[in-house]
């Protein structure tokens, strides 16, 4: 991956486009430090084939890829609240200068400024807005309310100016939360976080993802919902009905939903590209009185032998990954810390 250095630089550095590929600004939502840019990865790996991280910093990663690429990862992306094409960068005494020389597009504008952490206290985010449009409005109209533009500018590491062209709508993670589906079990990852761990993946729509311990359907839910084919297993035949229910509760189809023990899971499916699976933890989650670290060994066993050549698994585990099993190669490990007595591990494997 290379990354542009002159955006790291002390001037206003705006980015000149290449004949196929333009540098668009994801505007993180900051729940976690690392997963948001690595969904965003996982997003633009499923979405386009061309891509490369130009920047990133606090609150934001700066992303060279097809203009057509923003929608589909628009659509599916959970911890981004916008996606924008990226103008320039610049420090705070630079940017009036700066913004004198932006050309944007005909037609209405507006300027909201946000600012990332406690970067740049002594600038009013307020007056900075207003300073910058009376800049631009020498040439166009101001619209706060329904502009055909909308500027955003970023206080972060540095001032970054970006053109909105997908605001990410995550009203639906609330509605689908576990409470509000008709068969639910406490013990499941929220939404956004489902939908994290499957964009993590690399999944692309139309291929297979089975989660082998599917519960009440969490993760297959947000894997059906951005076109992914569903497949799913557990143990116990009550968890698969409850995931049934929920699945044609949000309207969604499935491939298979099976009741089988882990160990068998690559006798009932094959031609599985990626797994994604949240595993029991024990203590209230049932293990059937297996030690927690035999399923987990049988687990990463069977995932390897489901997993067609070059397949990609996602596993949250609430330890350090397990390494070292024969063709399975760890890429990435993200802690989040969820409690005192609970640090999820999200685990990216690669089937080798």
């Amino acid at each position: 991956m290379s990354v542009r250095t002159e955006l790291e630089t002390d001037v206003a550095t705006p980015y000149k486009e290449s004949v196929h590929q333009t540098p668009y600004l994801f505007e993180l939502s900051g729940e976690h430090p690392l997963l948001p840019s690595a969904e965003v990865m996982g997003c633009c790996y499923a979405e386009c084939e061309s891509h490369s991280i130009l920047s990133s910093g606090p609150g934001y990663i700066i992303i060279d890829m097809p203009e057509g690429a923003v929608q589909p990862i628009g659509s599916r992306i959970a911890l981004t609240h916008r996606i924008g094409e990226y103008l320039l960068s610049c420090e705070p005494t630079e940017a009036i200068k700066a913004v004198a020389d932006l050309k944007l597009p005909d037609g209405t504008f507006a300027v909201r400024v946000g600012r990332k952490g406690s970067n740049f206290p002594e600038i009013d985010c307020n007056q900075f807005a207003s300073d910058i449009g009376h800049v631009l409005a020498k040439d166009r109209k101001v619209d706060l309310f329904e502009p055909e533009t909308e500027l955003r500018v970023m206080l972060s590491d540095r001032i970054h100016f970006y053109i909105i062209r997908h605001e990410v709508d995550r009203s639906g993670f609330e509605e689908r939360k576990v409470a509000k589906r008709p068969f639910f079990s406490p013990i499941s990852l929220h939404p956004r976080y489902a939908r994290a761990l499957v964009n993590l993946t690399g999944v692309k729509r139309g291929e297979r993802l089975l989660d082998p311990f599917c519960g009440t359907g969490g993760i297959l839910i947000e894997a059906g919902m951005i076109g992914v084919r569903p497949v799913g297993s557990d143990i116990s035949e009550t968890m698969i009905e409850g995931c049934k229910e929920n699945m044609d509760y949000f309207g969604l189809k499935w491939d298979e939903l099976v009741e089988t023990d882990i160990d068998s899971i690559d006798d009932v499916f094959d031609n599985i590209s990626v797994v994604a699976t949240d595993p029991p933890y024990g203590r209230s989650a049932s293990t059937r009185k297996e030690p927690i670290d035999e399923l987990y060994s049988r687990a990463i066993s069977a995932i390897y032998r489901v997993l067609r050549s070059g397949g990609r698994a996602g596993i949250v585990l609430p330890r350090p990954c397990i390494s070292g099993f024969s063709g399975m190669k760890l890429r990435e490990s993200i802690q989040q810390r969820v409690h005192r007595s609970l640090t999820r591990h999200y685990c990216l494997l690669d089937r080798l």
